[in-house]
């Protein structure tokens, strides 16, 4: 009897890495989204525990079928509209990462420029300072603070527990003290104590229009919290409420910083302009030239 060719009996050996993410990037491809190279990279990573430089530079190790499995799994919420970074569990910002999921909005770049805008007016001042963050959601801009020791002290409010909850979380993660978190109601300054005020107050609030909120992506309106993106009629109605109150709350050399709305920058302007307690109101543009920030302070420059 003649012996059996040589591999004969032998399960066949799977795919690579390499060709896994070849076939993602081609189911994202057939599925329109943007970016699909990338995002197939990120999300074979995910799926197998690695990062995207360990895959690249190991793609031609085999993939087992729990791994297969697991990368299916990624694909199929990715197809079916789930955001990449809630897939992942994970989102950079700035200096730390964070924890990503649909208690809280996912933090986005437009949000980290908010903190250069606030660094480069805290180089003048020296020391940290104390801050407020309003609509704290998963913590980013009240880690960052603290992280880059801007502010020594960041009391953060939320209207809701859950992304409080979360905030927590990234906090411990990131390994920040000085950040103290209470819920809020609406008016959220009723959560404050009488008398208590802040050099900083920022906030990155809802400012979608309640129209507009029908046409947004699906991957965001189905999958982040409606209450961190419905800004009202007009997208205005939390600034607004921001505004009209900050002043009082601000110690005096204090400011204001806002993330508003592409189409929202007179209005703002408006807004900061009509309270007479604060200054030099002004809009500033994100790096793709759109009205994107808003700020001003209480009485003169420190």
């Amino acid at each position: 009897m003649e012996p059996p060719p040589r591999g004969a009996g032998r399960r066949p050996a799977g795919p690579t890495r390499r060709e896994i993410v070849r076939g993602v990037r081609r189911e994202l491809e057939l599925a329109g989204l943007e970016a699909p190279r990338v995002e197939a990279e990120r999300l074979v990573a995910a799926a197998l525990g690695l990062s995207r430089s360990e895959l690249g530079v190991s793609g031609g190790e085999r993939v087992d079928p729990a791994g297969a499995a697991s990368v299916a799994r990624a694909v199929s919420r990715r197809l079916e509209g789930q955001p990449l970074q809630h897939i992942e569990g994970t989102v950079d910002f700035r200096r730390v990462r964070l924890v990503s999921d649909g208690r809280a909005l996912i933090p986005r770049p437009e949000t980290e420029q908010l903190i250069d805008l606030v660094a480069a007016w805290h180089r003048d001042r020296g020391a940290p300072v104390d801050a407020l963050d309003i609509g704290v959601g998963s913590g980013a801009i009240s880690i960052a603070l603290l992280d880059e020791e801007i502010a020594s002290r960041v009391v953060g409010l939320d209207v809701s527990e859950e992304a409080l909850d979360l905030a927590r979380a990234n906090a411990r993660r990131a390994g920040v003290d000085g950040l103290e978190l209470r819920a809020c109601a609406p008016d959220m300054w009723s959560a404050l104590a009488p008398g208590e005020a802040f050099d900083l107050i920022i906030s990155n609030p809802p400012y979608v229009t309640t129209d507009e909120l029908a046409d947004l992506d699906p991957a965001l309106r189905e999958h982040e919290p409606r209450v961190a993106l419905d800004g009202g009629q007009d997208g205005l109605d939390v600034i607004r409420t921001v505004v009209s109150g900050a002043a009082a709350r601000l110690r005096d050399g204090g400011a204001l910083f806002l993330e508003i709305g592409m189409s929202q920058g007179a209005a703002v302007l408006a807004l900061l302009q009509a309270e007479p307690s604060l200054t030099d109101g002004r809009v500033g543009v994100d790096l793709a030239g759109r009205p994107r920030f808003a700020s001003a302070q209480k009485g003169a420059s420190p």
